[in-house]
């Protein structure tokens, strides 16, 4: 009898089929045990691919030989934490478990999946993911602090000292914040296609609640202009040109004007503002300038004066130290730590004494009219208000999106900190 072929070879896919069961058993493997088990676990800090690919669930066998696999194009020694690996594991063999595949995405490269073949070597496939820009909203409490509480949230360090600085033009850090309060932060960030981050982006909008209100600052560059402005959300509200607290987490001890000295015992003139604050908290660059003077001054202990223009300075007095560079001659930014809060000279505990001259004349730096400038141009460009429209819709989306992901059907969900 001549037997067809097809049907001989769809004969043997069906015994095959069925008899894989009994040919598992005749090789001492339980037909339940080749189910492969797909499981995926975060990297921890400190900790090498190796440890947690034993961790989970391989041998230290098949650990070293997925490790030696990938070794030419991934950090094993040091991974970053949270990196998430995606493990297919099978059970039951002779040698104990086997890894099937394991899939993960570097921080700064392409997608990696390394692949057992049929002959058992582990092959590594790598795939190009796709990189997008996306918006991501931080949020947070202030306690105490606003630069500690952004950092807290996450943000990177020179990202929060730009946001202090922003809002230091236009909150008083020491009288309008409070803890309690609540900040918001959007930044652009790259992205891959299974949303993973890949820097920490650029801030897009920042806001401050208070008690006492919103305060909003955009990122925008006006037509014709070659760099990008901060505006003010209320529609172009004037804004001192100084920082109005020097020092981020300080309150006022001490106001302008006659008072008691705290250390010679008669009244005299207190020509600026005391701010208490902790021994060696950064003292801040009140606005873009020249250091003019960092010496020991009599009572002041150490000084640091800085000239802004022609006719204005600030001053301050009793540091632990000046910070690095800071000599005469050279040139600060505002918001740049110039200092350190201290007790140098005639004080009675660590605090910052703060100066305000113009033109040569010591004035109260809390309600100089003088030190304001009107940014209205900028915030009244229609170009600016479609701007500033677009932004708050996104802002609306994102909270939206991270207070009900569940609910919210968006791709923004899931990218909330905080």
């Amino acid at each position: 009898m001549v037997l067809n072929p097809a049907f001989t070879g769809l004969a043997v896919l069906i015994w095959l089929a069925s008899g894989a069961p009994a040919l598992s058993a005749r090789v001492g493997i339980p037909a339940e045990s080749r189910r492969d088990l797909v499981t995926t676990i975060q990297m921890r800090p400190r900790e090498s691919l190796r440890a947690a690919l034993i961790r989970g669930g391989l041998g230290g066998d098949e650990a070293n030989l997925a490790a030696d696999a990938l070794a030419n194009d991934f950090d094993t020694v040091n991974p970053h934490p949270g990196l998430e690996l995606r493990l297919t594991i099978t059970p039951g063999t002779a040698s104990g478990p086997r890894l099937a595949s394991l899939g993960l995405t570097p921080r700064d490269g392409d997608h990696l999946d390394l692949i057992r073949g049929l002959d058992g070597v582990p092959r590594l496939r790598r795939t190009e993911s796709p990189v997008f820009v996306a918006p991501t909203l931080t949020r947070g409490l202030i306690h105490g602090s606003l630069y500690l509480s952004i950092v807290e949230a996450g943000v990177d360090i020179n990202m929060a000292a730009q946001v202090v600085r922003l809002f230091g033009r236009r909150l008083d850090l020491t009288r309008d914040v409070e803890s309690g309060d609540r900040f918001r932060l959007v930044f652009d960030q790259h992205r891959r296609g299974d949303g993973q981050a890949l820097d920490s982006g650029d801030l897009l909008y920042a806001d401050v609640t208070t008690r006492s209100g919103n305060a909003r600052l955009y990122r925008f560059q006006p037509e014709g202009s070659r760099g990008e402005q901060w505006v003010d959300g209320a529609d172009g509200a004037a804004a001192p040109a100084l920082l109005r607290t020097p020092v981020d987490g300080a309150h006022l001890t001490s106001a302008f004007g006659l008072r008691i000295h705290p250390l010679l015992g008669f009244t005299r003139m207190h020509e600026g503002v005391d701010f208490g604050a902790s021994l060696g908290a950064p003292v801040l660059a009140a606005g873009d300038g020249v250091i003019e003077e960092a010496r020991w001054s009599g009572g002041y202990g150490r000084w640091l004066k800085i000239r802004h223009s022609a006719a204005l300075e600030t001053g301050y007095g009793h540091l632990s130290a000046w910070g690095a560079g800071m000599v005469p001659g050279a040139r600060v930014r505002q918001g740049q730590v110039v200092a350190f809060v201290g007790a140098s000279g005639l004080a009675t505990g660590p605090h910052l004494h703060y100066e305000v001259f113009e033109e040569g004349r010591r004035i109260d730096p809390r309600s100089a009219s003088a030190l304001m400038h009107p940014v209205r141009t900028v915030a009244q460009d229609p170009n600016f208000r479609a701007r500033r429209a677009e932004i708050d819709a996104a802002v609306s989306m994102l909270a939206a999106a991270c207070a009900a992901p569940g609910l919210i059907a968006s791709s923004l969900s899931g990218r909330c900190i905080g």
